[in-house]
């Protein structure tokens, strides 16, 4: 009997002993762990990989070599956590990734006995992360590269403009989409500032992120705090009992654009001048700040500096706005901006209202003298009221409404003598131009014989419907 026990503990001696020189011989590393997360063994495979020594970590908690930085994370408490096999990239603590997969051994009741964590060190894995890095931050390049090639032709984004003064906004705006900076959006109402802000965000990294735009003018004053940071349960009277996030939280990851910013209660100033600096918000009725990753946009119609100089607004929040300010002129002061606005609002009316409305070039010259009070929104409002008011196909010069008359200082029927004289000169330069081109067959040469350009003749030619073949 006695020797058959020797017997058999000989045998679970020399099997311990091919399996010491399987985990040894083995070339990933290995490391065994128990159902606490103390190590129980580690191969001379890990050992080369983690640059450790078995002596070091054997019979130590996974646990303290996290503390310790021995690596960053454990796949062994994942998988206690989880009680299934995990697999993660680790960083140990030269610096390496190691890739590593543990696998739970489970007892008879179902309790993890121990883990069994197999790591393979893949030498290019950082160069491929490297390389992955560089391609995403050539992909952003190339992403800010594009948009400012699309900033260059926002007339394809709703954006009309031909003046200068706008090609300066529009520049500045393309400068800035990329840049994660406050913008504060100054002008008149109604001259486009929360377009701008769109386009500001469409082009931006955030373009993916929400878009959040709330007028601070247009709030009561008792519920804007509650509008913009949310609130808690129980917070006060008629509150939700789950609470409400606020403007901020929904704006997350994305822009928000406060407009009318000189309308926001002074005590709110502050808590958003918080926000600015720290990044942080702290709901009505809360006591914790929550971290929120918002770009603000904001804007007014206002002078905000003598605003700060009757103390009406902060000094502190106005130069934490004002890092990047947009001046956008009024309609008034870029007269060259109305007849394509024109275009572009009665090409909307006739497809909203399913009309083939035109428009004669003597309301477009009334238009441009006007000034425009209410600025686009008003053009746009007044296109609207035309196209659909317009008796006949063409809207003319009597169907400018009345109080666009009275503002104008110079008489509508000397507009409309004008535009006879207009049409006049038209007919003798189509006359002069059809003779040339009859006796001269050549647009150059009919060009240089009537004093102009071969591009200005062309450009008549168009206008009149001279065929270039004629006899």
């Amino acid at each position: 009997m006695k020797k058959q026990y020797i017997g058999k503990l000989d045998s679970y001696r020399q099997k311990i002993k091919m399996l010491d020189g399987i985990i040894e011989s083995s070339f990933d590393g290995l490391w065994i762990n128990d159902g606490e997360g103390r190590i129980l063994r580690v191969n001379k495979a890990s050992e080369k990989i983690d640059e450790i020594k078995a002596s070091e970590v054997v019979g130590r908690n996974v646990r303290d070599l996290i503390n310790e930085g021995l690596f960053d994370k454990s796949v062994t408490l994942e998988v206690l956590e989880k009680k299934t096999t995990v697999t993660l990239l680790q960083k140990v603590r030269s610096g390496k990734k190691i890739l590593v997969t543990g696998t739970p051994i489970f007892d008879g009741e179902g309790n993890v006995e121990l883990v069994v964590v197999n790591e393979r060190y893949i030498p290019y894995l950082n160069e491929l992360e490297d390389k992955l890095r560089e391609s995403q931050s050539l992909t952003k390049k190339y992403q800010r590269e594009l948009s400012k090639i699309q900033l260059g032709n926002l007339d394809r984004d709703n954006i009309i403009l031909k003046s200068e003064a706008m090609e300066k906004v529009m520049q500045t705006a393309s400068k800035i989409c990329s840049l994660d900076c406050c913008v504060l959006l100054l002008g008149e109402s109604g001259v486009g500032k929360s377009l701008i802000a769109k386009l500001i965000h469409r082009y931006s990294s955030r373009s993916e992120g929400p878009f959040m735009c709330i007028s601070c003018g247009a709030i009561p004053e008792s519920l804007i705090e509650s509008e913009l940071f949310g609130y808690e349960e129980g917070a006060f009277t008629g509150a939700r009992k789950e609470g409400k996030p606020g403007i901020f939280e929904l704006a997350d990851k994305g822009t928000l654009f406060l407009d009318e910013i000189d309308q926001l209660p002074f005590h709110l100033q502050v808590k958003l001048l918080h926000f600015l600096e720290d990044k942080e918000i702290l709901r009505v009725g809360g006591t914790k700040y929550k971290k929120i990753d918002v770009r603000v946009i904001a804007a007014s119609n206002q002078d905000l500096e003598n605003l700060v100089k009757e103390r009406k607004f902060r000094k502190d929040l106005f130069f934490r706005l004002n890092v990047i300010p947009i001046h956008i002129p009024p309609l008034r002061e870029r007269p060259e901006d109305i007849p394509p606005l024109v275009s572009f609002f009665l090409s909307n009316c006739n497809k909203k209202y399913k009309k083939e409305k035109s428009i004669s070039s003597g309301v477009v010259d009334i238009l441009c003298e006007y000034d425009f009070p209410g600025n686009v929104r008003e053009l746009s409002n007044l296109m609207e009221r035309m196209a659909v008011l317009a008796e006949n196909k063409k809207i003319e010069p009597k169907d400018i409404p009345q109080y666009v008359r009275k503002l104008l200082n110079t008489s509508l029927s000397l507009q409309e003598e004008e535009l006879l004289l207009r049409k006049a000169i038209g007919r003798v330069e189509s006359f002069m131009i059809r003779k040339a081109i009859q006796k001269y067959s050549s647009q150059r040469k009919a060009a240089r014989a009537l004093g102009v350009n071969q591009s200005t003749i062309a450009r008549k030619m168009r206008k009149y419907g001279i065929n270039s073949m004629m006899p």
